[in-house]
């Protein structure tokens, strides 16, 4: 990951191929002592892991995806749960037959380039254990 521009709280950022964007953010984070931010990005992945939430059984149904596809839409946001970085992110993805793939995205490994726009909060995005769905809510 390398910033490409830096301009007070906002960050564009580039992820090159074979580097995993969400993991990567939270790095970011890490390094450079942000404690809640929103993000949006664009580009071409190889691989997404891709969840959506049961709320039946409280937990994610996730899947995998290897293929080309585009980066459509990828946004979210980043705080802290117990003291390190998490983050929260949904993406839509086109595929080569132009058709779309969606939702909450635990891994994005980029095939060509991403690019990423960061915005830096004041102060810090806190979360918490939500039991009654057992998600990690905002406090």
């Amino acid at each position: 990951m390398k910033i490409i521009v830096q301009d007070n709280n906002n960050y564009v950022l580039r992820f090159d191929k074979g580097e995993e964007v969400v993991a990567g953010l939270a790095k970011f984070m890490q390094e450079n002592s942000v404690f809640a931010c929103s993000f949006s990005g664009i580009g071409a992945a190889g691989e997404v892991e891709l969840g959506y939430f049961n709320s039946h059984i409280k937990d994610y149904r996730k899947k995998p995806f290897v293929e080309d596809l585009e980066i459509i839409s990828f946004i979210g946001n980043g705080g802290l749960k117990d003291g390190a970085p998490i983050i929260h992110a949904h993406g839509m993805f086109g595929r080569t037959d132009f058709t779309v793939i969606g939702g909450h995205v635990f891994k994005l490994t980029v095939s060509i380039t991403a690019e990423i726009h960061l915005i830096k909060l004041s102060g810090a995005l806190e979360r918490v254990i939500n039991t009654d769905f057992n998600l990690n809510s905002l406090a």
